[in-house]
């Protein structure tokens, strides 16, 4: 096979991927934490608090709900949440812009504030713009807009997935010949 016609669909999938335009909204950082659950457990001193039952965490258009909710914090700064699911996945959503919500689910989510990264593990699902990315474990870089998608045993059919949309044209382009 000519490695050319390799090569093109390879430049095509990661044209896709950085036109995956990815930064949560800055004010959201700036904004109160809201945490909501049945029951909480906080140690101040080792920097752990544990929430517990239906929990919803939301600062700004970040949201982040699941059964047992920690987050790890240092010097009163939150440097991870872990979220884990039970019935229901754990989920997560940001507003990335005034037109684009990043949407994700797994059993377990863990999100690293300081590396503005996310970990999606066990039937994960990470869906921008209508792209969409399964897996069993999906990593995901918002600062360097980078996914790293992996599935556990391709032996027993489980592969990564992916939709990923045609890149829309404005109405200027449109008008003009290729």
């Amino acid at each position: 096979m000519n490695p050319a016609k390799l090569f093109i669909p390879l430049l095509t999938t990661m044209a896709l991927f950085n036109a995956m335009t990815v930064s949560a909204l800055l004010s959201d950082r700036k904004k109160p934490i809201h945490i909501s659950s049945d029951s909480a457990d906080i140690d101040n001193k080792n920097g752990i608090s544990i929430y517990r039952g239906n929990v919803i965490i939301t600062q700004g258009t970040t949201k982040l709900t699941g059964d047992i909710i920690t987050l790890y914090s240092q010097n009163h700064q939150i440097q991870k949440v872990v979220s884990q699911g039970g019935e229901k996945q754990a989920y997560f959503e940001e507003e990335q812009n005034a037109k684009s919500l990043l949407k994700a689910w797994g059993q377990t989510i863990k999100y690293h504030f300081d590396s503005d990264r996310i970990e999606l593990i066990k039937q994960a699902r990470l869906e921008q713009k209508n792209d969409i990315f399964t897996g069993d474990l999906i990593e995901y870089n918002q600062q360097n807009q980078i996914v790293n998608a992996k599935s556990e045993n391709n032996r027993q059919g489980k592969r990564v997935e992916m939709i990923i949309q045609p890149h829309q044209r404005n109405n200027l382009q449109q008008s003009q010949p290729d």
